[in-house]
């Protein structure tokens, strides 16, 4: 689920900003970004995003900065030289004008060094409750989210179960439009050969097409995995994949129902849940 949330700290004159956001993805995948000052952190962040988080790409960035200190970088003479000095001799040996960008250079590993903060004990243990505390503050913006996706699931699942009901209404009138037209169609060719149609021919028949045509356990199924869709939106644990699955079961049932139903107004109604159900399968990929 896509979120955003944020937290600042204090712990005598350093300072700790945290900034969270999250974007739709069914794994879990934690990138960072932290001061080269306390880049011991990073250590921890996984550890405690996993207390709150299950899948999604999410992204922590922690700064923390001195009140009253520059705070910038500052260039390694000594290192910096080393590069300049290893450069001009190989462009010496390749016969080559020896020339250079000092904002490349500057770029190079150990050129630049920020003064690290102690990384004491006291220091890490506020970074940790104010990421958690970042957080808590993502997590009520997904909880209002959450909200209105499930009042927008509602109406989707009861969207389809009226749906469904219309369709196992339908199924039984099949068989007998079927049979009736089935028994015109035999009694209008026998009858220009000298020939009646039996009973039991008609019955074999429509018992034949009954049996290729019957839905029953396709429409019991769907019913239960709705049944399961709602139940598992009433649970506090994460059911984002569990969710992602049933939706894919109502799909391969709706599927069948619609090769097997052979009638105009089935067709309608499948076509209808499965615009419905392609709506949830967009929806879903932001519940965690």
């Amino acid at each position: 689920m896509t979120g955003h949330g944020q937290a600042s700290g204090n712990l005598e004159e350093t300072t700790i900003e945290v900034e969270i956001r999250t974007v739709n993805n069914r794994f879990l995948k934690i990138s960072s970004k932290i001061s080269d000052s306390v880049s011991a952190i990073d250590s921890n962040i996984e550890t405690i995003v996993r207390e709150f988080l299950k899948r999604g790409s999410i992204t922590v960035s922690l700064r923390v900065s001195r009140k009253g200190k520059n705070n910038a970088a500052v260039v390694n003479s000594q290192t910096l030289q080393s590069y300049v000095d290893q450069a001009k001799e190989i462009a010496d040996r390749n016969g080559v004008a020896f020339s250079y960008n000092l904002g490349e250079l500057l770029n190079l590993p150990g050129v630049l060094e920020v003064e690290r903060i102690e990384d004491d004990e006291f220091l890490i243990e506020a970074a940790k409750k104010t990421l958690r505390d970042a957080l808590q503050d993502l997590q009520i913006m997904r909880l209002q989210e959450g909200q209105a996706m499930a009042t927008q699931f509602d109406v989707q699942l009861g969207q389809i179960i009226q749906l469904r009901e219309q369709i196992e209404l339908r199924a039984p009138i099949v068989n007998t439009d079927y049979r009736f037209k089935l028994e015109q169609r035999l009694r209008t060719v026998l009858s220009s050969l000298g020939h009646e149609t039996t009973e039991l021919d008609l019955l074999r028949e429509t018992l034949l097409f009954a049996d290729r045509t019957d839905i029953s356990e396709e429409l019991t199924r769907l019913a239960s995995h709705l049944a399961q869709f709602r139940d598992a939106m009433a649970q506090t644990e994460s059911q984002g994949r569990r969710l992602d699955f049933l939706i894919q079961e109502m799909f391969r049932e709706v599927n069948t129902i619609g090769s097997k139903g052979n009638d105009a107004e089935i067709s309608k109604s499948v076509v209808s849940i499965k615009t419905t159900i392609e709506q949830m399968r967009e929806l879903v990929q932001n519940v965690e």
